[in-house]
């Protein structure tokens, strides 16, 4: 209400200011100098006092603007704190959840990758149990036309003096191999294990006639093979016999490794050096 009447009295001042200033020269006469000086004072002093009440309303309002945006910007940061703990539980049960099924999966894996590399060595050792009939000669001479059967018989006959003929032999033919200036191996397979074994135990007799015999071990068993005769370190000998690799440590035990063994997992301790 204040305000109000404030407002109008300072348009009444004005008006009559205003009315007083375009008709000063006709009314000079009847006004003194004093009374118009104490009215224009007094015009003055209620257009100051509404300048500075409209001031305080200004200022007024500004402080409330800036009340109004101070708690809305501590609630948006309540809102957005609370959001950000929200958001940082969410994204750590997804971790936790993604972290369990990683879990699993490499439990999954490892557990597959053993069935696997266990499946392998069954694999192995069937292949292996299917050619335990068979022998490799190396070092007979190659012949175009060949009867390989005939060849490894006479073979048989003149130099182990064993009396085993072409129809004790399922099978014999000639294999590659990489080295170009050798005759390549012959594979033989007899119909009967005795005989190859009759075999086996008398090939030593071939020492020193640039012929040998083994035993037909399939590329598997035959790198496990070259892997335990070449760590010498650990081996003084090794041999294979009816499929399975055996072989002698310096200390002059002999031991049996299978497919997926290596010496480590043996434990066969490594050759010591005398000082």
């Amino acid at each position: 209400m204040a305000t109000g009447t404030n407002s109008t009295l300072l348009s009444y001042f004005k008006r009559k200011r205003n009315n007083s200033s375009t008709s000063s020269g006709s009314t000079s006469s009847s006004t003194s100098p004093d009374t118009k000086k104490l009215k224009d004072n007094l015009e003055d002093t209620f257009i100051s006092i509404q300048e500075t009440e409209e001031l305080e309303n200004t200022m007024s309002e500004v402080n409330i603007v800036e009340l109004v945006t101070k708690e809305v910007e501590n609630k948006l940061d309540v809102f957005f704190a609370n959001m950000k703990e929200k958001i940082k539980e969410e994204v750590k049960e997804v971790i936790d959840s993604v972290m369990k099924r990683l879990q699993g999966l490499e439990k999954t894996v490892e557990t597959l990758s053993m069935e696997n590399k266990d499946l392998k060595c069954k694999l192995v050792e069937l292949e292996q149990y299917g050619r335990r009939p068979n022998v490799r000669i190396f070092g007979v001479r190659e012949e175009q036309g060949e009867d390989c059967k005939a060849k490894v018989a006479k073979l048989l006959q003149t130099k182990l003096n064993l009396d085993i003929t072409e129809s004790d032999m399922d099978a014999a033919h000639r294999v590659p191999q990489r080295a170009k200036d050798r005759p390549k191996p012959i594979i033989v397979r007899f119909f009967s294990r005795d005989d190859k074994e009759r075999v086996m135990r008398t090939r030593k007799k071939l020492k020193n006639t640039g012929i040998s015999i083994s035993e037909d071990l399939c590329i598997e068993m035959l790198q496990l093979y070259n892997r335990v005769k070449n760590d010498t370190l650990r081996v003084q000998d090794c041999w294979a016999w009816r499929g399975n690799i055996f072989f002698k440590d310096h200390r002059g035990m002999t031991h049996k490794i299978h497919y997926g063994q290596s010496l480590q997992d043996l434990d066969i301790p490594v050759m010591q050096y005398k000082a």
